[in-house]
């Protein structure tokens, strides 16, 4: 079982837009449009390119609707890794073309701690 890529239903504005939001030509693309356009800047190959990670992300409450203290939903994608910094976080592709730092085990923040283990139990 996976997570959504991302919500269903986007409130979108100028002040509160996400780099971890982005769209494919089709659902099961593995890669955004932007990702891909990125990609091709860069000379890398979408097809080809191994590096890859699946990033994790919680929903803000903006986004779904949690109150404080309750454990905000899931979403997860995948990001091209462009470099590893010296304190071993990636660098990636996020899903909107902007190039973003994760740490070394995919989550984009500081997880909820049931999320961080819901995702360890699923990985196994």
């Amino acid at each position: 079982m996976t997570f959504p890529r991302q919500p269903q239903h986007i409130n979108l504005s100028p002040s509160g837009w996400s780099p971890w939001i982005g769209w494919g030509e089709t659902p099961e693309d593995r890669f955004t449009r932007a990702q891909r356009y990125e990609m091709k800047k860069l000379g890398i190959d979408p097809e080809a390119h191994a590096m890859f990670v699946t990033v994790y992300r919680e929903a803000t409450q903006r986004e779904g609707g949690h109150r404080r203290g309750d454990v905000p939903q899931v979403f997860q994608f995948d990001c091209p890794v462009l470099s590893v910094t010296r304190d071993h976080r990636l660098r990636v592709i996020a899903p909107n073309g902007d190039v973003k730092i994760v740490m070394r085990d995919g989550w984009a923040d500081e997880p909820h701690p049931f999320n961080r283990q819901l995702v360890q139990e699923r990985c196994r």
